[in-house]
């Protein structure tokens, strides 16, 4: 058996440096066979600084994808860049929104991106949440409403493409795949304190374009399991939107990083 730890929105940096090292050291003292990493590390000026952080704490390969928070200050094209880069750099640092499928186990395939909150879900068009992401991130400051979710639904659209790509080339090679998004792909998993995110909320918290797509490919690949881990809402809940589908999202609190879950595979 093999042991997969799994965090998400970790926020690092909200934390003084002691603090970030006693996270990290816990997470080490795992063990873990691999750490996945599911988003909003840090921001854009210092979220490669923590994945440095990260590998020189953590023996085991890390795998992670991208939130939000790590483009504030920043831009969406530059921080991934600089995240590619420093993975050339760092053997055991994959980011797998620049990725295909990695190997976890025998059985176990592992797909990955960033996602977005595409806009698509709840009423976009009437909410009044006005999302940081809308100041703080470069390719979605100063436009305009109907301008703005024309670019969500493109973040969205090209979320989409790459698991239309990736997962059906897991299931080929395996039996279950873990994907990893930091938002979640259907409504149903978009949770905040035990509840399901209204319209207001839901279209900044949901990528329905991946969820489409996910249950579009599993519907046609009932022998095999797919599970999902996201974060994105800071609030945990799970759903089974088919049978072989499962979608967890993770719980998180600003300033307390968590480990979410410790799976074992074989």
């Amino acid at each position: 058996m093999k042991r997969i730890a799994w965090l998400t929105d970790i926020h690092l940096n909200f934390l003084l440096d002691h603090q970030v090292d006693q996270f990290l050291l816990s997470v080490a003292e795992l063990r873990s066979d691999a750490v996945l990493v599911g988003g909003d590390i840090a921001e854009a000026l210092d979220v490669c600084n923590y994945l440095e952080r990260m590998v020189e704490a953590i023996p085991a390969p890390i795998y992670f994808v991208l939130g939000n928070h790590d483009y504030y200050h920043g831009s969406i094209a530059q921080v991934r860049h600089e995240a590619t880069e420093l993975c050339r750099l760092r053997p055991r640092l994959h980011y797998l929104t620049a990725m295909d499928v990695a190997p976890l186990s025998k059985h176990v395939g592992l797909v990955g991106h960033d996602g977005w909150a595409d806009g698509r879900a709840g009423d976009f068009g009437r909410s009044m949440v006005s999302m940081q992401d809308y100041k703080l991130i470069a390719e979605l400051s100063g436009l305009k409403k109907q301008s703005r979710w024309e670019k969500l639904n493109a973040l969205g659209n090209e979320a989409a493409a790459h698991i239309q790509r990736v997962l059906p080339l897991a299931l080929e090679q395996f039996r279950e795949v873990i994907l990893l998004k930091h938002v979640p792909p259907l409504r149903d998993a978009c949770w905040y304190e035990g509840r399901i995110s209204d319209d207001q909320w839901a279209p900044h918290f949901t990528c329905q374009a991946v969820g489409e797509t996910i249950l579009e490919i599993m519907a046609t690949h009932r022998e095999k399991q797919l599970t999902v881990f996201c974060g994105h809402t800071h609030g945990s809940g799970e759903t089974h939107p088919l049978p072989n589908v499962t979608i967890i999202t993770g719980g998180a609190e600003y300033g307390h990083p968590a480990i979410q879950r410790v799976l074992e595979i074989d």
